[in-house]
């Protein structure tokens, strides 16, 4: 029963490989993203040259179509883009150069120009895609070039009917000279043939077609999917004064404030400046937020937080003339850190929603009112949204529908209950004063805030909001991209590293829509007035995760034909591999251990793996706890709930509970133990929030102690392993009826506290004697890989075990070879010496002994 229960995890195991194989299929389709060449700005041993067939050209006969995707923002250079060259010598070439203007040529080399085709400069930037089409009539001597769908037509080419030419763009074997650009879904075709080429390589030389064909080569790449999925940071400054920052469409430029000078960023041309201004500001900075007027093209700096002596909190800074022209001294009762703020679609009203301050999560809108000068409660009507900070919103669009994301807070307002994560959607009319709730999702993975600002693209249907875990303080932000009718998303970027220490500090996502470019800004502040600023960029549009990842598996064949017959095939070697090693598996199982050498029979039963079973806390290796639906909650114990949580549990199940005193004393060494019963209480009443979504586990106070009551379908790793090790006769069979359990290592083996260490060493002192005689049967039984495991569970808890380095070693050289075996001995003895002042006193050779091996 134990063989075929094992048996039938290995076949779960191959239908999950088969099932991600299939899954990755479409992530392989879809177009390039394009290849950036090394030009004429770069040295020319740096300079991109790239051969679309790099051995045996095919031969055309009749024509050669050549079709692709070019970006050209090059208005210094003559550069060389593509260049054909026969087998008989004659060279072509299509060339650009900027002389008063920007032209395309077509060429015979050496010889004459052919067409002269004017671009205009609006086309002339990165990533601004023209559609090139070069076709060769081979039969009729004609050359035809179209520039997103307008033709130029030349005669008397020199061609003979067929051609086998090497083509190559960039840097070639008659000119070196190359343009800025960059050139994607490149097809080669005639009537007979064609192969495509999607160029959405992210490394390496060699390039692929789009049927799976390594056909190409390419020196000095720069792929720029790369560019599409990780960030890149462009600008950093530190401030030692608070210092506000924004975005203005209409330049492309950052610009950052002080109280009296601004400084300015421009990404397209890497340009920074700063100017002082003419009259120093006169708002006090304290977050320094601040919102542009698009109509006015002013920025309106606000402080909502009253300051301790009369002063003006508004202020609205010309972008034109760089002045500060009003004021006003409208003010909030209370701090609202990580608001939202935007306006409505005419620009002509100012809303401010939800935030945090004085121990509170609000709910208000807010619309400011710059007759009179003052924030007003604006009531709306539908949905509620609960009380929250952490939230981001859109932009009012055409419909005066603003969408308002996410965020952190509770139902009550009032922190002291507790906070929780909100992942749903709303829509709010600033017309009608309507809110409508769109969605609720629950995310899989660690739970997250979005940073400020949602970008809707360009067709409605999805939004972007940068995502990051805010409890770290150091944490890191992915772009995610949200469907707006049912809150499927994707994460479409790499991550980019922040610092979140203080609740002053602010991220932004802003998108250029001019250059295609999303911008994330980071303001880390250090202290309340010095902070870090840091400006990255990601080129749109962005790589999924599934997309960047396939780009990483070896190509295959695309959704034809052929490409069918080759998925079938490779399902059926896969089927075939996975049929060989079950087939192994099992012959494995039957072979008997050599004559006179009578193994032990081992037995055991894979656990369940973490996070399958509901209601359940995992204490041995990383500290997981599961709710009643079997979702993963451990986000929700910060540090000082973790320890109380796990200081009760401990005491629960053979003791009586903790008393009060003794939670002050061992979590708040540091304080007097009257002062900490405020802490304590609001720490204690966190747990009981959390603990209302774990059933089987009842938190209880009496006679001024804390306990659980502990029913069946509470579930605890470290209790099951511990219960059955106590039981005499049954022991060696526990452990492998938990070995997974056991092998996910040490009792809270990541948290150093040191009112754990008793509980620690009991259990170590429980699972040593078990464990230690059982990796010398597991070995006789010729099981290296179960034996290569139980030492390590063994070395996790007791580094330098001399039975445990003993066996890992010897089970090493059976599978991995001798060479590796003293490799991984020389690391081990080297350690030893360096923690334990003295040398390892068992040589390997006397490890690896035949001697040593005898059974």
């Amino acid at each position: 029963m134990i063989k075929k229960d094992k048996i039938l995890m290995l076949r779960k195991k191959a239908c999950k490989i088969v099932l991600l194989f299939i899954m990755l299929l479409p992530a392989l389709k879809g177009n390039g993203q394009g290849l950036q060449f090394g030009s004429n700005d770069s040295l020319m041993s740096k300079r991109t040259s790239y051969q679309v067939f790099k051995q045996d050209p095919p031969t055309f006969h009749n024509r050669v179509v050549i079709s692709f995707d070019l970006s050209l923002w090059d208005n210094q250079h003559l550069g060389y883009i593509l260049n054909l060259t026969d087998v008989k010598g004659n060279s072509y070439s299509l060339s650009s150069i900027y002389n008063m203007g920007s032209f395309l040529n077509f060429n015979i080399d050496s010889r004459s120009n052919k067409l002269n085709i004017p671009l205009a400069n609006s086309v002339l930037k990165r990533r601004k895609w023209m559609k090139i089409v070069v076709d060769l009539d081979l039969k009729g001597d004609k050359v035809g070039v179209s520039v997103d769908g307008k033709w130029y037509r030349a005669g008397g080419l020199g061609f003979d009917g067929k051609m086998t030419a090497r083509i190559t763009f960039g840097k070639n074997e008659h000119y070196s000279d190359v343009p800025n650009m960059a050139i994607k879904n490149l097809v080669v075709s005639n009537d007979d043939d064609r192969y495509s080429f999607q160029l959405n390589e992210w490394t390496g030389n060699d390039v692929y077609s789009a049927e799976g064909d390594d056909l190409g080569h390419v020196d000095n790449p720069s792929w720029l999917i790369n560019e599409s999925y990780f960030w890149k940071q462009k600008y950093t400054r530190t401030f030692n004064e608070v210092a506000g920052l924004n975005f203005n469409q209409r330049t492309g430029q950052f610009f950052i404030f002080k109280n009296d000078s601004v400084f300015y960023y421009d990404n397209e041309r890497g340009n920074a400046w700063a100017k002082a201004f003419k009259k120093q500001l006169d708002v006090p900075l304290h977050l320094g937020k601040s919102v542009i007027n698009v109509k006015e093209n002013k920025c309106y700096l606000y402080e909502v937080l009253r300051a301790p002596k009369p002063s003006p909190s508004i202020a609205a800074f010309n972008l034109d003339s760089l002045t500060w022209d009003f004021y006003g001294r409208a003010t909030i009762t209370e701090q609202r850190h990580h608001h939202n703020i935007f306006y409505d679609k005419d620009f002509n009203n100012l809303y401010l929603f939800g935030g945090y301050g004085s121990f509170k999560y609000y709910k208000d809108f807010f619309k400011y009112d710059k007759i009179t000068d003052n924030w007003q409660i604006q009531n709306f009507t539908g949905d509620v949204i609960t009380p929250r900070f952490f939230s981001a919103s859109s932009t009012a669009d055409s419909n005066n529908d603003v969408y308002i994301f996410g965020g952190y807070g509770n139902q009550s307002g009032n922190q002291v209950v507790g906070g929780m994560h909100y992942y749903d959607l709303y829509r709010v009319n600033l017309s009608t004063h309507t809110v409508k709730k769109l969605w609720d999702i629950k995310p899989n993975e660690e739970a997250f805030v979005p940073a400020n600002n949602l970008i809707i693209s360009k067709d409605k249907q999805f939004f972007y909001a940068l995502c990051y875990p805010h409890e770290k303080p150091k944490t890191a932000m992915r772009l995610y991209k949200f469907s707006i009718k049912d809150g499927s998303y994707q994460i479409v970027s790499g991550t980019i590293p922040v610092v979140s220490e203080r609740i002053e500090t602010d991220h932004n996502l802003f998108y250029n829509a001019t250059q295609d470019v999303f911008y994330c800004t980071t303001q880390e502040f250090i202290t309340p007035s010095q902070s870090v600023i840091k400006i990255f960029a990601l080129t749109a549009p962005p790589v999924s995760e599934l997309d960047y990842l396939a780009a990483h598996q070896p190509r295959q064949k695309t959704f034809t034909l052929y490409r069918v017959l080759g998925g079938v095939s490779a399902l059926l070697l896969l089927a075939g591999i996975v049929m060989f090693f079950l087939k192994r598996k099992r012959t494995d199982d039957e072979v008997p251990a050599p004559a006179g050498n009578e193994a032990p029979v081992i037995t055991y039963r894979e656990e369940n793996e973490p996070g399958s079973r509901a209601n359940a806390v995992y204490l041995l290796g990383e500290f997981t706890v599961f709710d009643k639906n079997a979702k993963d909650i451990t986000y929700l114990f910060s540090s000082k709930i973790k320890q109380l949580f796990i200081l009760i549990l401990l005491n629960s199940r053979d003791k009586s509970g903790v008393i009060s005193k003794k939670i002050s004393t061992i979590l708040w060494p540091d304080k007097d133990v009257a002062k900490t019963k405020n802490i304590r209480g609001v720490t204690i009443n966190h747990l009981r929030k959390i603990l209302s979504d774990i059933e089987g586990l009842e938190l209880t106070f009496l006679n001024d102690t804390y306990s659980f009551v502990i029913a069946d379908d509470f579930y605890c790793d470290y209790f099951i392993v511990r219960d059955d090790l106590k039981q005499a006769g049954n022991a060696e069979q526990s452990l492998f009826n938990h070995f997974d359990l056991v092998a996910r290592g040490g009792l809270l083996q990541h948290i150093p506290e040191i009112w754990l260490d008793d509980f620690k060493q009991e259990y170590e002192e429980a699972l040593m004697p078990v464990i230690l005689p059982v990796i010398k049967k597991v070995y006789d039984s010729f099981d290296y890989k179960r034996a290569l495991e139980i030492s390590r569970v063994v070395l996790n808890i007791d580094p330098f075990n001399d039975i445990a380095i003993k066996f890992k070693i010897k089970a090493l050289r059976r599978t991995r070879g001798i060479e590796h075996a003293r490799k991984v001995y020389d690391e081990f003895a080297a350690e030893y010496e360096k923690s334990l002042g003295e040398e390892y006193h068992v040589p390997f050779e006397k490890i690896c002994s035949n001697k040593s091996d005898e059974r």
